[in-house]
């Protein structure tokens, strides 16, 4: 819900919603910082979803020698040629985007219901069921006997604990459903609850959410690729 992991309030709020006693009050390493710590041992497993890190990031030379020499590999994906899954020592097999339900926002903050088109393959789950199933068998190792945090069995649950967690936010989405996108169509946030329909434009009032009220603009320098690539 646009929280930081570095603001003592936001983990506080987030902790209270879970019933959990606290959060970690560090955020974790950025892609490249990740791969970094893979490559000099210091990070022993990694469990790749959603995307192919083998062919996406930058500095392919050290992303696939961390690969190479991290000591487990676990790769989610629905296609088991993909450059990162040469590294994985075990593949979980996912659902494409035509073979599960679930929501999807776009970059005008547009929320849509995708209905799966056909069943998935074989054993082939929505991202979110595998992630839930590991979870579950995890805490009945570190929770025994205590109440389920991922007590989650459909895409809707999680879509609802997330719009919950929105609330009071500046994103605020916590009166959309599947049932009212289903009626209205795609939504834009904030779609605060009591609200009738979404957001077309955002600050339409000119105050932005900064210290002064005002829009900030950031210029970034170019700098040239540090890897050169060719025609081909």
């Amino acid at each position: 819900g646009h929280r930081e992991a570095a603001n003592a309030e936001h983990r506080a709020e987030v902790a209270a919603y879970w019933g959990v006693d606290q959060l970690p009050e560090n955020a974790g390493l950025t892609a490249i910082e990740l791969f970094e710590q893979v490559r000099s041992g210091k990070i022993k497993a990694l469990w790749i979803a959603c995307t192919n890190p083998a062919q996406s990031l930058p500095d392919q030379t050290a992303v696939r020698a961390a690969l190479e020499a991290c000591p487990f590999v676990v790769l989610q994906e629905a296609f088991r040629t993909t450059e990162t899954a040469a590294f994985a020592d075990l593949l979980l097999p996912a659902a494409s985007w035509g073979e599960k339900d679930g929501t999807v926002t776009n970059s005008e903050r547009r929320i849509s219901h995708v209905r799966r088109a056909i069943v998935a393959p074989g054993e082939a789950r929505s991202d979110w069921a595998i992630t839930v199933d590991f979870a579950q068998r995890l805490e009945k190792q570190l929770r025994p006997g205590q109440n389920s945090l991922f007590a989650f069995e459909t895409p809707a649950q999680v879509f609802d604990e997330y719009k919950h967690l929105t609330r009071g936010r500046d994103l605020d989405l916590s009166g959309i459903s599947y049932a009212l996108i289903d009626r209205l169509g795609p939504q834009q946030w904030p779609f605060p609850t009591g609200a009738s329909e979404g957001t077309a434009r955002l600050y339409l009032d000119g105050i932005f959410p900064t210290a002064s009220g005002r829009a900030q603009f950031v210029a970034d320098p170019y700098r040239a690729a540090r890897e050169q690539r060719d025609a081909h």
